[in-house]
């Protein structure tokens, strides 16, 4: 018999108790290991409150700790009696003096970490180490937030983000907490009980916002770290000690297309090879004194009611291990080494068009009346700030916005893709990044740029391409769809398409999906686990909403991507965090706007678009073609899912005319490039939200866009359509 703390019911400190339990002997496979060191962590009072469920009751909490091998059992190699041994994570139950362990999950601790600095840094060590590196891989430049700052975690966060090269800002409650985070690393400490820390981080970033936000708080601070973000920001949730959040509605993200994961360290550790290497990175860091190891509280077994009531009520900073008892405590160890809407009457819908350049105001050098030009929405900070109004024969545009189209590029097609294919390039360079090949024009000269692309068509479509990430594109037969799938089977990954009919599917599998699926038909979730054997997929490309999104969460390897960008069928419910946490999901509702908020940014994702349309990597599908005088019946049909492909209309056969205001272009829309979802949803907050960077062929805009002003409105630009059209090009 052993001492062991048990629970029997879940309640306070008070229902955690000192009991005799039997340890048994090691079966196969399995280590006996007699405990020398005990890390105590928020997730064992999550689960003495019952915020996590608890497998069974009695149950015996812990999930971390250092100790000696007492017993080895059949089968197991590389173990031996005496071998000092740490594990964190499944199983519970390491609030005892010795217990059984499966020998997988235990790593071997280097003779140079004492065993109560092994105990203390594995969980937290190891979830430090999956934050900065893989939830949201830290690089030097990258701006950070860190909540409880001076805790187990966060000590070890500031340290290793300020020795990657981050600025740190950290979060504290009082004065002692604040002097011990500048000491580990933090460039900036808030002391949150002082000032406000949303505020403070709006000063100290200029306004610009944080990369990162690493949040253990939960409830309290979840919407202020929100709105510490900057655009394309990542909100990492991975501990509540204030309470669980409230469920996230997407239009919280599509706000600035930001990500957001609650990751749980066992799905970052789920092989023995990633357990071996977190692990080893871990110790490697403490031993050269990259990280400083703060043990500051340290308590008998048995006075674990102490330990757990003075960590609730954050009395405690750095690592908390406890002792068995019989055992003479430390006086602390350090190892150091050597939402909007608008009204129909005022607005006119559409963002999307391609025309001629008819007049050019003042101050504007770089392009010339006659030009062929495209647009697709206006960045802008704010939503009341993005450019409605290409369903018109004229329209007055910032020069800014605009982008030169290829003669290689039929108008047509220009029309049809802008939107749909900076979109599709959104989606798949950045929201989540598919492998396997990176094609880089940037630095090469034009005249080499057709023959490389056509070295890239011919890796990518004529021969088979060992596939790397395997997604999932529902609405597959649409315009965005289309054109993912195609993208995505270019990069060598494996496509699951979704959509409503035979006919779509066909077209789907023209367009590069290896597995298509009629939702009609069958459960689309049942039928990805079957083609993924039971693994999931790497990203969900979800524009449908409500109707999917839980089936597309399902249907999600661990650490997998969701990518929600349209609600056809309306927008998903607010989701809790737990949803995210059951796999250490990612989610994004990214908005294209803020992709190509730069004009380099617009530039390049353009230049990426054409380029692969007149390559051919991308054939463009505009099966609908409507006047616009007809838009009533265009919209009717898309809202119906009567359409595949790309919708466009074409301006009725008039000449309007428009005075040009300074800094502006008078433009002639040859075509509208169409219905998007974003257009009939348009009381919804996030229907403007799609994002991406683009690119393109010309190179006439470069000096012709920084300062405009127009009578029509600020920094505007005159557009207008009318010219004949030419034969389509697909």
């Amino acid at each position: 018999m052993v001492k062991a703390v048990r629970v029997h019911e879940i309640g306070g400190p008070e229902v955690l108790k000192w009991e005799d339990v039997e340890v048994g002997e090691p079966n196969e496979g399995e280590i006996r290991v007699k405990n020398k060191a005990i890390g105590l962590n928020f997730n064992d009072i999550y689960f003495r409150t019952g915020v996590y469920k608890a497998p069974t009751f009695p149950f015996i909490p812990g999930r971390e700790a250092a100790g000696v091998v007492t017993a080895v059992g059949p089968g197991v190699t590389g173990r031996k009696i005496g071998d000092l041994v740490a594990y964190a994570g499944n199983p519970m139950g390491s609030y005892t003096e010795e217990q059984i362990l499966p020998a997988r999950v235990a790593v071997p601790v280097p003779p140079f970490i004492d065993p109560i600095i092994a105990a203390s840094i594995m969980v937290k060590g190891m979830t430090a180490h999956f934050l900065v590196h893989r939830c949201f891989k830290l690089e030097r430049g990258h701006t950070v937030l860190v909540h409880a700052a001076a805790g187990g975690v966060g000590s070890l966060l500031c340290q290793w983000a300020n020795t990657l090269g981050a600025t740190v800002i950290g979060t504290v409650s009082n004065e002692e907490k604040a002097d011990q985070a500048k000491e580990d690393g933090c460039h900036y400490v808030i002391i949150y009980t002082q000032e406000d820390f949303v505020a403070a981080v709006n000063k100290i970033t200029s306004g610009r916002g944080v990369d990162v936000v690493y949040d253990s708080v939960g409830k309290d601070t979840f919407q202020g770290s929100l709105a510490c973000l900057k655009t394309l920001g990542y909100m990492v949730n991975f501990g509540q000690s204030s309470g669980m959040p409230d469920p996230v509605p997407l239009s919280a993200l599509a706000t600035k297309s930001l990500f957001l994961t609650r990751p749980l360290l066992m799905q970052y550790t789920a092989t023995r090879d990633e357990l071996l290497e977190a692990a080893g990175d871990v110790f490697a860091n403490v031993a050269s004194g990259v990280l400083k190891v703060r043990v500051n509280n340290t308590y008998l077994l048995s006075q674990v009611a102490q330990a757990h009531a003075d960590l609730e009520s954050r009395k405690t900073s750095g690592s908390v291990v406890l002792i068995p008892d019989g055992t003479e405590l430390p006086n602390g160890v350090h190892f150091m080494p050597p939402k909007w809407w608008v009204t129909e009457a005022f607005v006119r819908r559409g963002m999307e068009a391609v025309g001629v350049v008819t007049a050019i105001g003042p101050g504007l050098t770089g392009g010339k009346i006659g030009d062929l030009v495209a647009y697709a929405g206006k960045p802008g900070s704010h939503v009341e700030e993005q450019i409605l109004g290409s369903y018109a024969e004229q329209q007055i545009l910032p020069a800014s916005v605009v982008v030169p189209v290829p003669p290689s590029i039929d108008p047509i097609i220009a029309a049809s893709v802008m939107l749909k294919g900076m979109t599709a390039r959104c989606l798949l360079r950045h929201c989540f990044k598919v492998d396997s090949f990176h094609l880089d024009l940037k630095n090469l000269p034009l005249q080499d740029r057709n023959f490389v692309l056509f070295l890239y068509a011919l890796v990518f479509i004529v021969m088979q391409v060992e596939p790397g990430h395997t997604v999932l594109v529902h609405a597959a037969g649409g315009g965005v769809g289309s054109l993912l799938c195609q993208w995505a089977n270019a990069l060598g990954a494996t496509v699951i398409g979704i959509m409503s009919n035979e006919e779509k599917a066909a077209q789907a599998k023209e367009d590069g999906c290896h597995y298509v699926i009629i939702y009609s038909k069958e459960d689309f979730v049942i039928t990805v686990n079957k083609i993924t054997l039971g693994k999931g997929v790497d990203v969900v490309y979800d524009s449908v909403g409500k109707d999917t999104f839980q089936g597309s969460l399902a249907c999600l390897k661990p650490r997998g991507h969701m990518v929600s960008f349209g609600q056809v069928s309306g927008i998903p419910d607010p989701v809790p965090l737990s949803a995210l946490a059951v796999k250490s999901l990612f989610l994004t509702r990214p908005a294209l706007l803020q992709y190509t908020a730069t004009r380099d940014e617009l530039l390049e994702a353009a230049r990426e678009v054409f380029a692969n349309v007149a390559s051919g990597v991308l054939r463009v599908r505009v099966n609908n073609t409507y006047l616009l005088s007809n838009a009533a019946q265009a919209h009717e049909d898309l809202e119906s899912r009567k359409t595949s492909g790309s919708v466009v209309l074409i301006p009725d056969d008039t000449d309007p005319f428009l005075d040009c205001g300074s800094g502006s272009y008078l433009f002639n829309p040859i075509i509208i490039g169409v219905l998007n979802n974003t257009v009939i949803n348009e009381y919804d907050a996030c229907k403007y939200d799609f994002q991406a960077e683009l690119a393109l062929f010309g190179l006439l805009f470069d000096s012709m866009l920084y300062s405009l002003t127009s009578k029509f409105g600020k920094d505007g630009m005159v557009v207008s359509p009318r010219l004949g059209l030419q034969k389509i090009i697909l």
